[in-house]
């Protein structure tokens, strides 16, 4: 009897090892149930439509070789427009400026005929005369000015020339239209329709709008060998002459002058300048 008891005893035990082992597999398989399932939550989604983005433009070429003209208003045989101007100095065109020979009471004209062109939402630009720092004024009693011209259109008036490389001769800017919310940054006008001629001094911030991305300009130059004593810009007897023969077969030299279109962002209507 008590080897029957003791062989029960080891049965039961063995049992309750085995509910231990199936109890261990259950959790296990649990275990993985709760690591390898995911539940699905509310998200939502949609396609929005997109667009490209499309880099604008700023260019300047030369539309016609550089020309100089005799523009001395005493002269006779000064009938001709200078390049695309409005005819207000008529000259004639010299064909070589290296043998002609200025005198007391002349005025030349070099003119600067460019296609400028603005592409661009936000987009001013800076027209400007560069290599003027590297002229030299040789020549005593010889004075700069300048004038700008777009088509037969005065923009600005016969000014002096500033001397400093970076200063404006006038700003423009790209056309409004298409600019969206965007307002126009001229604030001189639109060329050919509403711009009106300003002073050297105000075309220091005059920005011009463009009707089109490219236009026309007529840059002109003028040297007049006469001190100006009333401000037209046009000789007469009572100006003012060197009569000093010290500077005679001197030159000076007006090289490598561009004209050049630079951005800017701190000029024009909306840029608060």
């Amino acid at each position: 009897m008590t080897n029957t008891n003791n062989d029960q005893i080891i049965v039961v035990t063995e049992q309750k090892k085995r509910r231990r082992g199936l109890m261990w597999v259950a959790a296990g398989a649990a275990a993985l149930l709760a690591g390898g399932t995911t539940f699905a939550l509310w998200s939502a989604s949609d396609t929005f439509s997109g667009g490209n983005i499309t880099a604008g433009d700023l260019n300047i070429v030369q539309l016609e070789d550089t020309s100089f003209w005799d523009v001395s208003n005493d002269r006779k045989d000064a009938t001709e427009t200078v390049g695309a101007t409005d005819g207000s100095q008529l000259g004639h065109e010299i064909a070589d400026v290296n043998t002609w020979r200025i005198a007391p009471g002349d005025k030349l004209a070099a003119s600067f005929e460019t296609t400028a062109t603005l592409d661009g939402d936000n987009l001013v630009a800076r027209v400007g005369i560069d290599g003027l720092q590297n002229y030299d004024e040789a020549i005593t009693g010889i004075s700069y000015s300048y004038e700008v011209y777009y088509g037969d259109e005065l923009l600005v008036t016969e000014t002096a020339l500033p001397k400093t490389a970076d200063s404006p001769l006038l700003y423009l800017s790209a056309p409004g239209a298409g600019q969206a919310a965007g307002l126009e940054d001229a604030t001189n006008g639109i060329l050919g329709s509403t711009a009106t001629a300003v002073d050297g001094v105000t075309a220091q911030t005059a920005v011009f709008g463009m009707p089109a991305t490219s236009v026309d300009l007529n840059v002109v130059i003028y040297a007049s060998f006469y001190e100006d004593t009333n401000g037209d810009f046009r000789y007469q007897d009572t100006d003012v002459t060197v009569t000093d023969r010290t500077d005679v077969t001197l030159v000076d030299a007006l090289s490598e002058l561009t004209v050049s279109l630079s951005q800017v962002r701190d000029t024009g209507a909306q840029f608060g300048a």
